[in-house]
């Protein structure tokens, strides 16, 4: 028993020992955007080429695995969601395999897909533009070549006015003289060797804060702008008053009240007479009023009467 384990492990490890005969794919590595490696001088056209790799976020072994090649010159083209990724090559032909050969990770300087970051600090009548990049693989292999080109425009209306264009090496960017309450947006790109580089990063779009000395003459504005229409408004008011004071003074007499005529049915039928009595010293001087005049017209006539009988007897 022991013989035919120790026999099933020596077969084992010949046969891995064989398939492990081929020589590896040599000088793997990422020019720009291209993955390359070599063929060994010894292995002939019938030798095939697996690619795998391995996202830069995965950090367990799990390998993915993409084209198997053969020929002379290999090469793949790399997309974004490779960002970060690590790649491995092997040679391969039947049962026959060989190590697998890795490259570096996938960085900006590989990528012609590789945009810069973009932050934005708003500040009354102007905006601070902060600018980074992804990685330091572009600035460390170009160096001085590398420039931002930062673009920007003002949203007018729902519509877009023409952008401007700013050139510049540094990472942070003053942009002045923007228009309070206004949008503005902002993207940038990459300038290697003064020629466009990679993609456009997404545009970041802010509204400018007013100054505190734009409040404060807005609401001094306002306030003056108020006082003069209540003053305007008074004015007409006291104007038509004047004009059409009689009819205002119709207007602001109280309302007059009519008895309902089933109430006027109660008070004449009930208790409380409709009518009330005039006061006794009014009526007293109104009877003694006519008294007196009655009397004093009877006492004319007497006398004249009187008057016209000593006439006719003398």
């Amino acid at each position: 028993m022991i013989r035919q384990i120790c026999v099933g492990l020596v077969l084992t490890l010949l046969i891995n020992i064989e398939t492990l005969c081929l020589n590896p794919p040599q000088d793997v590595r990422i020019v720009r955007s291209n993955l390359q490696w070599k063929r060994p001088a010894d292995d002939d056209d019938s030798v095939l080429y697996s690619l795998q790799y391995k996202p830069g976020h995965n950090t367990g072994d799990e390998w993915y695995s993409v084209t198997s090649h053969n020929g002379t010159q290999l090469r793949f083209q790399i997309t974004p969601e490779f960002y970060g990724a690590v790649f491995r090559v092997r040679a391969e032909q039947g049962i026959n395999v060989s190590e697998w050969q890795y490259s570096d990770s996938v960085n900006c300087a590989n990528a012609n897909f590789c945009v810069p970051l973009l932050k934005l600090s708003v500040k009354p009548e102007m905006v601070l533009v902060t600018m980074a990049h992804m990685d330091e693989s572009l600035e460390k292999e170009d160096g001085e070549h590398v420039e931002f080109n930062l673009s920007y425009w003002k949203v007018n209306n729902g519509g877009y006015l023409k952008p401007e264009s700013v050139i510049t090496k540094s990472k942070n960017e003053p942009i002045f003289q923007l228009e309070s309450g206004q949008k503005y947006c902002f993207q940038v790109q990459y300038l290697l060797y003064e020629k466009p580089y990679g993609n456009v990063s997404n545009q970041i779009c802010a509204i400018i804060p007013e100054t505190p000395e734009t409040i404060k003459s807005r609401h001094l504005l306002f306030s003056i702008f108020a006082s003069f229409l209540v003053t305007a408004m008074c004015g007409v008011c006291i104007f038509l008053l004047f004009k059409h004071h009689k009819k205002a003074k119709q207007l602001l007499q109280p309302l007059r009240l009519e008895i309902p005529h089933h109430y006027q049915e109660f008070f004449r039928s009930g208790e409380f007479p409709l009518q009330a009595c005039p006061s006794g010293s009014s009526q007293s001087l109104r009877s003694y009023d006519m008294i007196t005049v009655i009397e004093c017209s009877n006492l004319k006539q007497k006398g004249q009467e009187e008057e016209q009988e000593t006439t006719i007897s003398t």
